[in-house]
């Protein structure tokens, strides 16, 4: 009986990941077509800053990134903060997101499919794909 639960906790583990991807994808995928254009993403990453900004000034800081438990406010500013203040402008976190796009869009179609999706998501530590859209 051990085992079982073992490999059904295994299982959930795993599963947990992927299904977040899914809905995630879903959530991006405004028109319902199965891809995510440039402009999904862009507006999907602006509304996550919009999100993150609790002040609403068009600048995060450390505290308000933090306030995110699932990024890592130190390496979204590190990835992001191009003129190295230790904050985040609205226009460094959407040329980063553009960066990111087109990272995620392998073969260059101006869209991300899902199964470009699913395997970029495995980088799970960037905070872009850690939207929560």
């Amino acid at each position: 009986m051990k085992k079982i639960i073992a490999i059904l906790m295994m299982i959930v583990f795993v599963a947990a990941p992927v299904l977040a991807a899914d809905k995630a994808f879903q959530k991006a995928d405004k028109n319902k077509d199965g891809k995510i254009t440039r402009q999904e993403y862009l507006n999907a990453t602006s509304k996550a800053f919009d999100e993150l900004d609790k002040n609403r000034d068009g600048v995060l800081t450390k505290e308000e990134i933090q306030s995110n438990k699932k990024i890592d406010a130190d390496k979204l500013i590190s990835e992001t903060d191009a003129n190295r203040d230790g904050k985040i402008l609205k226009k460094e976190y959407q040329k980063a997101a553009k960066q990111r796009f087109h990272s995620m869009d392998k073969n260059k179609s101006g869209h991300i499919d899902y199964n470009e999706w699913a395997s970029d998501r495995s980088d799970l530590y960037s905070p872009f794909n850690l939207f929560s859209f």
